[in-house]
């Protein structure tokens, strides 16, 4: 498959954290248009949002990252420089689960909390994901379906992954995803699709 139609959106700094290899955990409940949060694929492109991100809301180490990126709207043209494969989808549905992980994601505490407790009933889902970065950035138009609060989208037309390298080597992946596994091997499996 050299091309992807389906797209994760998520806040820009995540995006240019995984495709920096600074991170590989995204953890996700679902845009407000949504009941929950699915995994429609195992493969996505990777798609910044600049809507809902404020420095605050990460980590220290990880604000430096988000100074670097570009001060963009998400009314502009779609940009893809990644996409991702999902190693391995868990749920969280305990305030515990979540301390636990606490130091394996980008979230503050208090922002990965807030996230728990809104809509209480729904886990919060955690990706483990690889990430490939495109050989050069792929712009498209923004169209009307593309907008809102939801965390997929899937594009008029297909996104060529050809040439893609991984962001990092396969010992590097390991040793980033390593510690975090040993907490989220505990969890309940979430779902994915094909």
């Amino acid at each position: 498959m050299d091309s992807l139609r389906y797209a994760l959106k998520e806040w820009s700094v995540t995006v240019e954290a995984l495709g920096r290899g600074a991170t590989a955990l995204v953890v996700r409940k679902g845009g407000i248009r949504e009941k929950a949060f699915a995994v429609p694929k195992t493969r996505f492109l990777l798609l910044p949002g600049y809507e809902h991100q404020r420095p605050e809301l990460i980590k220290p180490e990880f604000r430096e990252i988000m100074d670097e990126i570009p001060d963009l709207t998400d009314a502009g043209p779609l940009r893809f420089s990644s996409f991702a494969e999902v190693e391995e989808a868990y749920e969280i549905s305990e305030a515990d689960e979540l301390a636990a992980l606490n130091v394996h994601h980008m979230w503050t505490h208090e922002y990965a909390e807030s996230r728990f407790k809104w809509r209480p009933k729904k886990p919060l889902t955690v990706l483990v994901l690889r990430t490939y970065v495109l050989p050069e950035t792929v712009e498209l138009p923004n169209r009307e379906g593309y907008g809102g609060c939801k965390s997929w989208i899937e594009l008029e037309e297909p996104v060529s992954v050809e040439g893609a390298r991984p962001a990092l080597s396969d010992g590097e992946f390991g040793g980033l995803i390593s510690p975090s596994l040993g907490v989220l091997r505990g969890l309940e499996p979430a779902p994915v699709g094909s």
